[in-house]
């Protein structure tokens, strides 16, 4: 390896190239007192670099002058680029650094984590874009049958809507208050609201796994925004008003009590209701199936009927054919008239029903009971990463709430109706 050259060495240095603070000195080679040729050193002084004092050694003058002019280029262009910044980028710059180095970040970095998070993988697409190619890939799943044309509609007329609002913005800069603001903005009940805010956030997460974006906005949402984006907190029957009302439904009604006894202790969905069939209701082993061809998200699912349940099911005179008395219009109109017959109306006729009140009741009661998300999750047919659990049907209950709901059995109870608090 050459030795680097002692001051008492050079013989000759000039600046290269002119004006530029580089100097490179021609170097006399020597070992043992005898000289033999020479070699040049490039002197790259601190203020030029701007990270201290740089030297290093050629055997030949060409070699030597391309790196000072490599060296003179890289440092004019990071110059050039510092003084096209503006005053107020400067300015930032002033006031940011010190901030940085507090903890221990270069600007580089920083700036690096920005581009990082700002900048998507997959290149910038507008909301209205990702909506399409969703909705596209919907339609796909519907002409496989991997979908109902029910939950098509229901994404495309939502989805739709969002795309009118928020179409023309690039889906990665949209923030956690544009989408509080226009989930606020829906018309309608707070389960309207809900169901669009369900529909913005399956939209996000697709965009999120094509990466499209980096963060989902839906994520940052507190839960005073979902507070207030929905109007309240979500409302379920209380353990004296399951008990009542379960009751009513077999002393007055009984050709719902199937539907009820489902609904309430099984969680099971309004629309999956008017089609189950009994065969499917497994007393034996304890479950429901739950086809591909009635399930919302096409997917087949097994649901434990809880010991309670199978009491109120052999109750059920008719085990024959579909477990509601109806389906459609008249089925929901039957529902409704039940819930009236049982007193849950106001003084005006309207109903006081809490919106889909048995499945919000059910989940509740289930995770307080069991403590596991993932089950409860499971029995009401969402993924286990989904968010939906924690912000549509886990309200406040302790665990003894879940263990006195799912031993409603039945008794020669009261049906008085027990008046909602609040």
């Amino acid at each position: 390896m050459q030795q680097m050259a002692k001051s008492s060495d050079f013989t000759k240095s000039i600046e290269h190239p002119k004006k530029s603070g580089i100097r490179i000195l021609t170097v006399d080679n020597a070992t043992s007192g005898t000289r033999f040729g020479v070699s040049y050193q490039v002197s790259i002084p601190a203020k030029v670099s701007g990270k201290g004092r740089i030297r290093k050694q050629f055997p030949t003058f060409a070699d030597a002058k391309k790196f000072a002019s490599k060296e003179h280029r890289g440092a004019t262009k990071e110059g050039e680029a510092y003084f096209r910044l503006t005053a107020k980028e400067k300015k930032e710059i002033g006031i940011k650094v010190p901030e940085l180095r507090k903890k221990g970040i270069s600007i580089t970095e920083a700036i690096d984590f920005a581009l990082y998070r700002l900048k998507p993988t997959s290149g910038e697409q507008l909301l209205s874009d990702v909506v399409q190619e969703l909705q596209q890939s919907k339609l796909t799943r519907y002409d496989k049958g991997d979908l109902a044309k029910s939950s098509l509609k229901d994404f495309n007329d939502r989805s739709s809507r969002l795309a009118k609002d928020l179409g023309d913005k690039l889906i990665h800069e949209i923030e956690v208050h544009d989408v509080k603001k226009w989930a606020s903005s829906i018309q309608g009940s707070n389960r309207t609201r809900m169901n669009f805010l369900r529909i913005a956030s399956e939209i996000f997460r697709y965009a999120k796994h094509k990466q499209y974006l980096r963060e989902n906005p839906i994520e940052y949402l507190s839960d005073n925004d979902r507070k207030e984006i929905h109007g309240g907190e979500i409302k379920v029957l209380s353990v004296e008003q399951a008990d009542s009302f379960i009751n009513f439904t077999a002393d007055k009604d009984p050709k719902l009590l199937a539907v009820v006894t489902l609904g309430l202790f099984c969680g099971i969905r309004t629309e999956e209701l008017k089609h189950i069939t009994w065969d499917k209701v497994n007393m034996t082993e304890g479950y429901v199936t739950i086809d591909a061809a009635i399930a919302k998200k096409r997917r087949i699912r097994h649901v434990d009927i809880p010991e309670n349940a199978k009491d109120w099911l052999v109750c059920c005179r008719n085990k024959q054919g579909k477990v509601a008395p109806a389906t459609g219009r008249q089925f929901e109109n039957l529902l409704r008239q039940l819930r009236l017959k049982a007193g849950y109306e106001d003084k005006k006729g309207h109903s006081t029903w809490p919106s889909n009140a048995m499945r919000h009741s059910f989940g509740t009661y289930h995770y307080a009971f069991h403590g596991d998300s993932n089950k409860t999750s499971s029995e009401l047919g969402h993924k286990a990463d989904d968010d939906t659990l924690f912000n549509h049907y886990r309200a406040l209950a302790k665990k003894s709430d879940g263990e006195k709901f799912f031993a409603i059995k039945p008794a020669a109870s009261s049906a008085k109706v027990v008046e909602f608090a609040g």
